[in-house]
């Protein structure tokens, strides 16, 4: 496993490959792909919830997708949407942070309402050339609160 270790800012190249690793991770875990959700994180990454307990390691986060989407606890998630916008990338020497607004919303009839309005503060890491989430935090919507 080889970490970039040099002191380069992150080039438009690496802010793109962190931009299409949280299209992977919504469209992972909102499509049920445990493995594709999974393979986001870092092998020690953490996950820490705003509405769900923190796990950390690929095989919490493997039981914690697995769970998402076959027990009653999260029925309500369920066909949700992750939406992430407003992403501010910054770092260097293989290491960034992200920090960006999180809209999750459900169905809703033939529509969709909002369920959970929060930001996300992680921490990344390229290792083997890849982008992973080392840390990926859920926190409270700036200046407001979750519905």
């Amino acid at each position: 496993m080889t970490i970039r270790k040099d002191d380069m800012p992150l080039t438009a190249a690496d802010k793109v490959e962190i931009h299409e690793l949280v299209a992977r991770y919504n469209r992972a875990i909102d499509s049920g792909d445990v493995e594709g959700w999974v393979d986001t994180f870092h092998p020690d990454g953490v996950f820490e919830g705003l509405v769900v307990p923190t796990f950390r390691g690929h095989d919490e986060l493997r039981a914690f997708a697995t769970d998402f989407w076959t027990k009653p606890e999260y029925a309500e998630w369920r066909g949700a949407q992750h939406w992430t916008t407003n992403m501010i990338v910054e770092g260097e020497g293989g290491r960034a942070t992200l920090f960006a607004y999180h809209i999750m919303f459900t169905p809703d009839g033939p529509g969709a309402r909002p369920a959970l309005l929060a930001a996300y503060d992680d921490e990344l890491i390229e290792v083997d050339g890849r982008w992973r989430f080392l840390r990926r935090r859920v926190i409270e919507f700036p200046g407001g609160q979750t519905p």
